[in-house]
């Protein structure tokens, strides 16, 4: 089977839309998937998406096995059903290596409750229709993204869709790694590497600040021949602006993670190791002034909107009565036009580890703030 790549332009608004498709998975299942806070698998997706955008040559390293740069180890990937996917498609280590090693890291996504409702109704209409198409109910990306509540001030869309997903980690790797045909319409699979790499382009566009990641809420009828799941995964990416009465904004997030290293002891987010209802609030540092606060929620993320927030100018964040020391960071702020200039500032991530001391019932924290870079998109040549 072949996947599409598509895009499309709206001045002054830009528009992505991807899709992957992998053959081979025969498994039923049904998924989770909520309006409000993520669930841990949910949180967990996000959290590897954000660790491949932080840095994604060692992404794929975590994914993949080489001997040496460009050739493949044995096994291609610790994770059987990554490997059985490479095999399949017969990606060349050479064309994957030497793709990533221009790969620029960008800023993290954050998680969007409305990004989420329009992926999981995306999502089930898959399992109802039994086709991965980005087009199954006849609606524009924008149409499809603001049913689900997202809001109309937005300045980019994108879509990924991996229909036969086996695990979290299998459907990111499928992603990230962009497995499939890249040999168009002559006969076989070429490099194994999808031309062009949409998904891959979708997950690192630094002009992207949210997602909503949708599996199915919906059980998969056992007749069911191209979507099996047991992941069906829609994952829904938007931007919004703000405008003063004079100018356009496209305002910061500080997106992570509150959780307990126990489960996998990886210093890494897991299922099932996430701490909901954690305080963390964000001062301006010089005047201690308040500037925003939320909680973790449920699975253990948290995402604090930066409304108003500047470049320049020094910020902390703190978590209360953990005994964490502030962390500090200042915003990246860089502008781009959608017709008229917007000024965009970058999203930052924290990651709070906690870690039971031995031979006592104190907890310490162990954290990890960063700005990261953004880079300028260049819209990829779409599909013959």
């Amino acid at each position: 089977m072949r996947s599409s790549v598509s895009t499309c332009t709206s001045a002054p608004f830009r528009v992505w839309k991807t899709a992957l498709c992998w053959l081979g998975a025969v498994f039923l299942a049904a998924g989770q998937g909520r309006a409000a806070d993520p669930t841990a698998e949910q949180q967990y997706m996000l959290e590897l998406t954000n660790r491949f955008r932080s840095d994604p040559q060692n992404e794929l390293a975590r994914l993949v096995n080489f001997s040496s740069p460009g050739v493949w180890d044995s096994p291609k990937s610790d994770d059987a059903y990554i490997a059985t996917a490479l095999n399949f498609f017969g990606t060349s280590a050479v064309d994957l290596a030497a793709q990533f090693s221009i790969l620029s890291a960008a800023p993290p996504v954050a998680w969007s409750s409305a990004l989420n409702v329009s992926a999981t109704a995306y999502s089930n209409l898959m399992v109802t229709n039994d086709q991965q198409s980005h087009t199954l109910d006849g609606l524009s990306l924008a149409n499809r993204i603001q049913n689900g509540g997202y809001s109309a001030n937005w300045l980019e869309l994108g879509e990924n869709l991996f229909a036969n997903t086996e695990t979290i980690i299998h459907g990111h790797a499928g992603f990230v790694i962009d497995w499939g045909d890249g040999n168009g319409a002559s006969a076989g699979y070429g490099n194994g590497i999808q031309n062009p790499a949409g998904h891959r382009d979708v997950l690192l566009d630094s002009l992207f600040k949210e997602v909503g990641i949708g599996f199915q809420s919906i059980a998969i009828p056992g007749g069911n021949t191209s979507v099996v799941g047991p992941y069906v995964v829609t994952q829904h990416f938007g931007t919004q602006f703000r405008f003063d009465g004079a100018s356009y904004f496209a305002d910061a997030i500080l997106t992570g993670s509150v959780y307990e290293d126990t489960l996998a002891a990886d210093l890494f987010y897991t299922p099932g190791e996430g701490l909901g209802g954690v305080a963390v609030n964000v001062y301006e540092d010089v005047s201690g002034i308040l500037v925003a606060s939320g909680f973790s929620n449920s699975a253990g993320g948290f995402n604090i909107a930066l409304t108003g927030l500047t470049d320049g100018v020094v910020y902390r964040v703190e978590a209360p009565d953990t005994g964490l020391a502030a962390q500090t960071f200042t915003l990246t702020a860089h502008s781009e036009i959608y017709g008229p200039s917007v000024t965009f500032y970058d999203n930052v991530y924290s990651s709070f580890m906690v870690v039971p001391e031995p031979g006592g019932v104190l907890l310490c924290l162990v954290a990890a703030l960063c700005g990261l870079a953004s880079r300028k998109r260049s819209s990829p040549a779409p599909l013959s």
